[in-house]
């Protein structure tokens, strides 16, 4: 998870700078709705495709092939795979190009009467490769954590924010349209992402060589097993489709939206896909193994080290996110903006350990081959977003499309997590809910302690200062919430300092 979580800390802090960059340059207005819709579209495929159905899927067909019939074969059904994926991706490449102008009205109904439908069909088709390329790159990173390789996916993710960097500072600034450069950066980027995942499993001596796509016994099984993922995922993806869609009727929600998730995105990166990555192939090698009650350890060990670090991110968003989001402030990004986008933060907070929770129980079932079960949970909480967002968005604007968001996410958690409890997978140690309500106790400390700091810093945050000064400051009362809650943990004996040494330090035999 720390290793995952280190070079996920890189890229969310490099995707910082880049998103900084991109907020200086297109703001929070029109342009920037249309190259948040322009760079969702791929994302999305990826997020179904890549990292969801797929990895879900074949990561356990995959790691089963490799404990019991050695490498040879299981790169034989990786490259099987990878060859009928590819075929399958630039089916949907070619489709999505032909048709992206009512793929772009259908997601983003408020383009259509104010002239941002031409750009974003233009920057879609751009950015559309990426779906490609990280789809190919997420299928080959999950070859390389099935061996126990983490460090290159997750680094690959760290090359998509230096290219952006190095594009924002020395090619943007040469052209009078910056939308469309970022779009090419984004392919560039692709192409440089897969050679990562590719170049670390050639050293390691996996055999990728392409061949025929063809559809076989192991092909029929990988398909039926991603159908519900499919679903689950498509669903999901649906989902937040919806509350962006909704959102477009406001000119600049989108923009808001994206800006305040991505610093909600950084607890549900470093601990959630961490998690996630992580617990998946171990479980299922201990399943495998024929050890079950080491995958339910694994597995309780997951969701409680996932409540320790996301209830304070929680706990710290809802405390100062207009103080957050001013981080964005400046160029095109005004104050205005940020301070309204502060309200969007807090929603998306209220439903961050939700999101974590869901990608720590998600490997419960993926190990054992159920995809079917969380397909079924995430339509529920699909339907239950849809049902909220519309009425939500009506009283609050964006913030309501993000509050909705967060309902669903808890509806999904809370039926993954009584699943694993009726059938007896997800046991609860003694001592276990007493343990979290003292994790929320030191969070809500280290709120208070933020919440005051900032306000005795207010006027370095929101006066008139230099941008560094105001990052700074900033990032001292994290780095003091951090602290304040470590010393609170252990004061509330949550845990020891020796029990927290022996979590987070690496353990060698």
């Amino acid at each position: 998870m720390f290793t995952v979580g280190g070079f996920t800390l890189m890229s969310r802090l490099l995707g910082f700078v880049r998103d900084k960059l991109i907020a200086v340059y297109i703001g929070s207005g029109g342009i920037g709705d249309v190259w948040v819709a322009a760079f969702r579209l791929p994302n999305l495929f990826r997020r179904i495709f890549g990292e969801g159905a797929f990895n879900a899927a074949f990561v356990p067909m995959y790691s089963r092939r490799l404990e019991e019939e050695g490498k040879e074969q299981a790169d034989a059904l990786a490259r099987r795979t990878l060859s009928l994926m590819f075929t399958i991706l630039m089916t949907i490449f070619v489709v999505l190009f032909i048709f992206m102008e009512p793929v772009v009205k259908l997601t983003n109904l408020g383009f259509e009467d104010d002239g941002r439908l031409g750009p974003a069909v233009v920057a879609s088709r751009i950015t559309l490769v990426y779906l490609v390329l990280i789809c190919l790159m997420a299928a080959v990173g999950g070859v390389l954590n099935s061996r126990r390789v983490f460090g290159a996916p997750a680094f690959a993710y760290v090359v998509l924010n230096i290219v952006f960097i190095v594009s924002l500072l020395f090619v943007v600034p040469r052209f009078e349209e910056p939308l469309y450069v970022l779009s090419w950066t984004v392919a560039v980027a692709g192409v440089l992402q897969l050679a990562v995942v590719v170049v670390a499993c050639l050293r390691r001596g996996v055999d990728l060589r392409p061949r025929l796509p063809r559809i076989d016994s192991d092909m029929k099984k990988l398909g039926i097993l991603m159908a519900p993922g499919l679903v689950s995922a498509g669903v999901q993806q649906a989902n937040l489709l919806v509350g962006q869609s909704v959102a477009s009727f406001d000119k600049g929600g989108n923009t808001l939206i994206y800006f305040s998730d991505r610093i909600n995105q950084l607890p549900l990166g470093l601990i959630g896909m961490a998690a996630s990555v992580v617990l998946l192939p171990e479980i299922t090698r201990a399943l495998r193994g024929g050890d079950e009650t080491a995958a339910k350890r694994t597995l309780n060990q997951g969701v409680e080290m996932a409540l320790l670090l996301c209830l304070p991110a929680m706990v710290a968003m809802l405390a100062i996110p207009r103080e957050m989001m001013m981080i964005w402030e400046g160029g095109e990004f005004t104050r205005a903006a940020a301070i309204e986008g502060g309200w969007v933060l807090a929603a998306f907070a209220t439903g961050t350990p939700a999101y974590v929770l869901a990608k720590v129980f998600q490997p419960g079932y993926f190990a054992r081959e159920d995809t079917k079960t969380p397909m079924r949970f995430t339509i529920a909480s699909a339907v239950t977003n849809m049902i909220l967002v519309y009425p939500m968005f009506l009283w609050l604007g964006p913030i309501g499309c993000a509050l909705a968001t967060s309902v669903a996410g808890w509806v999904n958690t809370l039926l993954l997590w009584f699943g694993l409890r009726g059938s007896g997978f997800m046991g609860v140690v003694p001592g276990f809910f007493t343990k979290i309500l003292r994790i929320f106790l030191a969070s809500a400390i280290m709120g208070v302690a933020v919440w005051g700091a900032a306000r005795l810093l207010e006027d370095y945050i929101f006066g008139d200062v230099n941008f560094y000064v105001r990052v700074g400051v900033i990032g001292a009362i994290v780095v003091a919430g951090v602290i304040v809650y470590l010393i609170a943990v252990v004061a509330t004996r949550v845990y020891s300092v020796s029990e927290l040494k022996r979590k987070f330090l690496r353990r060698r035999s």
